[in-house]
Order: structure tokens, then sequence, then C-alpha cells
């Protein structure tokens, strides 16, 4: 949506093509009326029925948001009519792991037939592969962060530019920061979608061995969960009464941002439990909101997160937490000013900047 509105701002006339058509009344939900006013500059909805089409098409300008995951391509790009934001290049990894999940999504995308009729998934999967590779080398390729960039560079041996995600800092700021003066407890937050590559009984694991250290923090676990994953949930829940964690952990799914928001005034840090995670939107939701980030030594994360806060091992990350109870409100302030830098107003500038030196 950002995306749009940057695009509308210098005079674009923009269609939008989505898997799904935007559910309008769950967007105002969740991002109020501005999701409504944002939307009103598209002047066309297409729905993608494939990630490959054959003829050009006849547009100045084609943006995939979501580069990390769909392979989209037509004869018509060229660095200077096509951006890719591919936020980590996971479709390779995917492809090359024949993840069962995302092969059901570009079975979606994609019926590829034999002769026969039947569905070849194996044709489909190589014809992702190489529509994936196409479109990252016949693109401008933006990336949220140095870890991402070396990657995409590891994997396609291209240049692509750094441009963090947009992050609604002064929502967090306003909500949270400057209502939770002295009214933190001994809380951890953590935010994660609830899917194994989250690996979110890591911070199950490591409530445990605070609990073992004596060191009196509880931890609260939040995430959207997809119905596809409630087996993933069981197994969380199953490792907090195995661990007798039940008075330590508790996991809240689904919850309204007004919960999020009352969660975030509560606790005094946030735990990113993922190693490798390419850049952290939560994380800086979390830091602009004023509470401390304890994050593991590898990903994205490290180039905004003060080193003091980084972990290697459960060991460390203890350690971390134990002092890190203690911060005061000026370093949590501190903290929260140093992530302004991640505003929807400077994502719009340097994105605009981008398209204007393209076209």
């Amino acid at each position: 949506m950002t995306t749009i509105e940057a695009l509308a701002d210098l005079g674009f006339d923009i269609e939008l093509a989505l898997i799904e058509k935007p559910h309008t009344e769950k967007l105002e939900s969740t991002y109020g009326n501005i999701a409504v006013s944002i939307l009103k500059n598209v002047s066309v909805v297409h729905t993608l029925k494939s990630f490959v089409t054959t003829k050009a098409q006849k547009y100045d300008l084609t943006i995939n948001t979501a580069g990390d995951i769909l392979p989209y391509f037509n004869t018509g790009f060229t660095k200077k009519r096509a951006i890719t934001y591919c936020h980590f290049p996971l479709a390779t990894y995917r492809i090359e792991a024949r993840d069962p999940v995302y092969i059901k999504f570009l079975k979606k995308m994609h019926s590829h037939t034999n002769r026969t009729g039947y569905y070849n998934e194996n044709a489909n999967l190589k014809l992702a592969k190489a529509t994936y590779i196409k479109m990252v080398r016949n693109s401008t390729v933006i990336t949220n962060s140095e870890y991402s960039r070396k990657a995409i560079r590891k994997i396609f041996n291209i240049n692509s530019i750094v441009l963090s995600p947009p992050v609604n800092i002064d929502i967090f700021r306003n909500s949270v920061l400057i209502n939770s003066s002295g009214n933190r407890k001994n809380m951890i937050l953590v935010i994660s979608r609830l899917h194994p590559s989250k690996k979110v009984e890591n911070s199950i694991i490591l409530a445990k061995l605070l609990k073992q250290n004596k060191i009196k923090v509880r931890t609260k676990i939040i995430g959207n969960l997809h119905p596809t994953e409630l087996g993933y949930c069981t197994y969380l829940k199953d490792m907090v009464r195995k661990y007798n964690l039940e008075n330590y952990v508790t996991i809240h799914t689904n919850i309204s941002f007004t919960e999020l928001v009352e969660l975030m005034k509560q606790c005094k840090l946030y735990l990113s439990q993922c190693p490798g995670e390419p850049f952290g939107i939560s994380t800086v939701e979390a830091m602009s909101a004023g509470l401390i980030p304890i994050v593991p030594d590898i990903g994205g994360q490290t180039e905004y997160v003060p080193s003091k806060f980084h972990f290697h091992t459960f060991g460390e990350a203890v350690q971390i937490i134990h002092s890190a109870l203690n911060a005061d409100d000026s370093e949590r302030v501190r903290l929260s000013n140093s992530v302004r830098k991640f505003s929807i107003n400077r994502y719009i500038s340097n994105l605009q900047q981008i398209i204007k030196k393209l076209i």
C-alpha cells in the first residue's frame, strides 16, 4: 500500500495485480481509513492467473513487491521498466527443497499440464525456477538489508539496492512509548508468524533456561496463526507444558492491534527468536515502542540493533536479558529514536528517487 502511495504521488496511473482481490473491509479494520484512501488510487485490479506471460505488457513500470516468493516475468521486462522488491531469495531455496507448501502455491498460480492433461509438478517447478531467474536478471532488484543484498549477490551475482521496508514508526511511538513510562513489567514479548520456519520454539527453550537461572521474567508469544499450522501451535503449547512453564509462557494468536499495543506497554524486552531474519519489521516496531531488542547475531537486525543486544547462544541470551531488564527509560527513548529512519515517509521518498532515475 505504501508503494501505491509513492506511485500515486508521482502521478502514475496504477493497476494492481494480486493472487486474490483485496478484502476492503479487512484492510479497513486493520489499517483504518487510510487503506481505503490509498486503494482509491488504483484504476484497475487484476487477479493473477499465471506467474509468466509471453506477451509484453505496455506498462511504463512493473513492480513486484513479493519478489521473495512470487516469480513473475514478461518479455517486456528490463532494468528500467521493472522493479523486483526481493525481501530474501526464498523462492530459490523452496524450489530446491521441493517445499510442499510452496508447490501448492505455484500450482494455484500456474496450471502446467503435459500432453495427457495431467498436472506436471516437475515441469512447473522447472518453469518457476527459470521464471524467477529471468525476473531477477531483467529487473532492478531492491532488497531490505545488507544481509539480504549479499544473499542475492551470492545466488545471482548481481547488485541490488538496499531500501528498508516501510514501518509505521509513529503509531507505536505515540501509542506505547509515551504512555508506558514506569509501568513495564519483567516480561518478554515475542512477535512472530506461528510457522515452523520461524523457530518459535527457541523462545520457549530460552524461557526454560531463564527459569532454571531463577530470572523472574515471563514470555508473551503473539502471532498470526493460519489454520494449516494448528499442529505447530499445538506442538508449542505441548512444549510449554512439558517444561512446566505454564506460569512463564503464554501464547496469543490472531490478536487485534489494540491488544498488541496493550501488551507492548506491559513488556520490557522484545525477543527475536529466529537467526537469519532478513530485516525484522516487528523488531523495528518493538524498538519504536520502547522495548529493548534481544536478537540473534546473524541477520539483517544486526545492522540496526546495538551489538550489546546480539546473542549467539542461548546462554548469551540469558545474560543479555538479565542485564537488559534494568534498562532505564532514556535508553528506550534512544532506541526508539534510532529506528525513525525506517519510517513510511522515508521509504516513499527513497523509492520515488529510485523510480525517477529509472524513468
